[in-house]
């Protein structure tokens, strides 16, 4: 009876899963992040009911491509405004990125397809791991991670806290073993398992918050002062040289005022994502005000620029940079982002197409950088991620590995409008700060800037689209938390067990019966 109504409602399944993963992450209206679990619920029963591998494979794509183009929406508005191409295709290409990574949730449903003959406790097991797999591999491979199950939960830092063991995608692939365990309501067995690995999830989580009071304003001489400075300055100006002086002056002037509130006080002066839309290096005029500013506030100050430099073969190169000033004016170092977003700083070589040109703006092509170094002053040492970078675990880690004490994200949002993408990103963000067990400072060109500490909670938040300052404090931690020492070894041992459960619950063949 349950199979044949199951089999006789494809249809309610996929949008039941695509709404769900639309109301679990922000999008303006409202967001419950638990319903994020009912996405690979759907998938997985339409991924059973099937009758064929093709119509699983099918059902799964086609309901997470209208889960995630509905919370994706947002990529139209760069193609749009900035990469001047009509709503409609602009639309299309929005769609087409939501297809790609929904051929994920199509691959989860063939799955589910393929074990329907197992038992239910191993069949969820085996995809709850998978999901893991999924998560990981289209990271790696897709470049676009945006749409992780602990992006989602993150809103709920209960619920994300073991990822210091587990890592975010494995985390997820463990409330997917939750919720299936828990989808076989009748299975004693199921339902104990379900119930006790969600036990042990948030009794950690609450246990790990509990230990770790919310610091929302930390002393003592592992503290920093930190000031932002958000110029909300319109995407469409800031490379038009004419802007430039009054850019800078912006910066100037809101740092000035934010310091004056605090005398006294040496913060670490943190500016958004190419802050600063001119050649710092060739530009004595604009870079002195700069330099001086640091000088009288006696602060390090980072900024984002553009990087230019010639390689060996004498052509220019251009970097999205961070930029560290040193209290006296002078350069303390310098990171180049290493993974750079496609269509708005390089173009694919396979869509090299005339119409994306617009969406490279006033730089061009970006080169990337290679380095994984803090950028250095006194006691701090910063992890440097720009924009999206930190949504890749493995850049996180990186930094930490290199001796990072606090991670730093300067991004500029400015280019999704008022839409949700900004939250998500912070979301995102604070995963990286729990994997690692680092505060993480976020600074940005129209919001949200933010402070969240090592357990993913925001301790301070600005506001969007105005001019402002936001004031903070910031704890500089050291160690590492066991997910950053068991790096690579999690895949391995999540892989082992994969085939361990699968070999050991397949059907004996009918030879074998004989």
């Amino acid at each position: 009876m349950r199979d044949a109504w199951l089999r006789s409602t494809p249809l309610g399944l996929g949008l039941a899963g695509a709404a769900a993963l639309w109301l679990s992450f922000p999008n303006g209206w409202i967001s419950l992040p638990p319903l994020a679990l009912l996405l690979p619920l759907c998938l997985a029963l339409l991924g059973s009911s099937a009758p064929s591998a093709g119509a699983a494979l099918r059902r799964g794509w086609l309901s997470s491509i209208v889960g995630m183009a509905a919370v994706l929406y947002w990529l139209t508005i760069p193609m749009a405004t900035v990469g001047n191409l009509p709503m409609a295709l602009a639309a299309v290409c929005a769609v087409l990125v939501a297809t790609c990574l929904a051929s994920a949730g199509g691959l989860f449903s063939l799955l589910a397809h393929a074990l329907r003959g197992r038992g239910p406790l191993a069949q969820a097991w085996l995809l709850g791991l998978a999901w893991y797999f999924l998560e990981y591999a289209y990271a790696l491979v897709a470049g676009f991670p945006w749409l992780p199950l602990g992006g989602a939960l993150a809103a709920w830092p209960l619920w994300i806290q073991a990822a210091d063991v587990t890592g975010a995608y494995l985390l997820a692939g463990l409330w997917v073993t939750v919720i299936l365990c828990l989808r076989h309501w009748r299975r004693p067995a199921c339902v104990g398992t379900g119930l006790l690995l969600a036990a042990l999830l948030l009794g950690y989580g609450a246990w790990r918050l509990h230990t770790t009071p919310l610091e929302a304003d930390p002393r003592g001489d592992d503290s920093v002062a930190v000031l932002f400075a958000e110029g909300n300055i319109d995407q469409n100006q800031k490379w038009v040289p004419v802007y430039q002086r009054r850019t800078v002056e912006t910066y100037l002037r809101l740092t000035q005022a934010e310091l004056a509130r605090h005398p006294g006080e040496n913060p670490l002066i943190v500016w958004p994502e190419t802050a600063l839309p001119f050649n710092f290096d060739n530009n004595g005029i604009l870079s002195a005000l700069v330099r001086n500013l640091a000088r009288q506030a006696q602060s390090p100050l980072l900024t984002g620029v553009p990087g230019f430099q010639y390689d060996a073969a004498g052509n220019m190169q251009v970097f999205n940079r961070a930029l560290l000033l040193d209290p006296s004016g002078n350069t303390a170092g310098h990171y180049d982002k290493e993974h750079l977003v496609p269509f708005g700083e390089y173009v694919p070589e396979w869509l090299n197409w005339n119409f994306l040109a617009d969406l490279l703006q006033e730089v061009g092509v970006y080169t990337p950088g290679h380095s994984a170094a803090p950028l250095m002053h006194g006691d701090l040492r910063l992890g440097m991620l720009i924009c999206y970078e930190a949504v890749f675990p493995w850049l996180a880690q990186a930094r930490v590995e290199h001796g990072a004490n606090v991670l730093v994200d300067i991004s500029n949002d400015g280019w999704f409008g008022r839409s949700p993408a900004a939250l998500q990103h912070l979301y995102l963000a604070s995963l990286r700060a729990v994997e690692q067990g680092r505060w993480l400072l976020r600074g940005t060109n129209t919001g949200i800037s933010a402070i969240i500490d090592a357990r993913g909670r925001v301790t301070v938040r600005g506001g969007q689209f105005e001019e402002n300052t936001l004031w903070g404090r910031v704890r500089l931690q050291q160690g590492a938390t066991v997910y950053h020492k068991l790096g690579l070894w999690l895949p391995l041992a999540a892989g082992l067990l994969w085939l361990g459960i699968f070999w050991g619950t397949r059907r004996p063949s009918p030879s074998t019966l004989r």
